[in-house]
């Protein structure tokens, strides 16, 4: 006598595989890997004002993440914003070994980053960034 598992098992395993598939094809391709990471390095011993771009070829920006990794003697401040200074985010960061990652809701294709250190401050700072969105 079969067993009645082993349909109902097959035919489970087939939706996981397809609804793994769509995810994939619809989630995960063009919102993580058509959106290639940029990076800026800088150094500490002044205040920076950044802005940082998506690609040309990014449409329907939905949100910027970016990740700060470094070292830095003194703490440091960071403020994000839109152009009209709008969407405003800080980010205050301790001193030591930084290893920060955030994840802002954002629909501008630039952002304006602010980094304010103290006098006397040494360390550099490597900025990871991405805008996601489809293309």
């Amino acid at each position: 006598m079969k067993s009645k598992r082993t349909p109902i098992t097959l035919i489970i395993t087939v939706l996981v595989i397809v609804i793994g598939y769509l995810a994939y094809t619809n989630y995960i391709v063009p919102f993580y890997l058509n959106n290639s990471e940029q990076t800026k390095k800088i150094d500490l011993k002044t205040d920076h004002n950044l802005i940082l771009v998506a690609n040309k070829n990014q449409k329907n920006i939905k949100s910027l993440e970016f990740e700060i990794i470094g070292n830095s003697t003194q703490n440091i401040s960071i403020l994000t914003y839109e152009s009209s200074k709008y969407n405003i985010q800080r980010v205050t960061i301790k001193k030591g070994e930084i290893d920060h990652v955030n994840f802002l809701n954002w629909t501008s294709d630039s952002c304006f980053m602010d980094i304010s250190t103290p006098e006397n401050c040494k360390g550099s700072l490597t900025i990871n960034y991405r805008f996601i969105g489809s293309n």
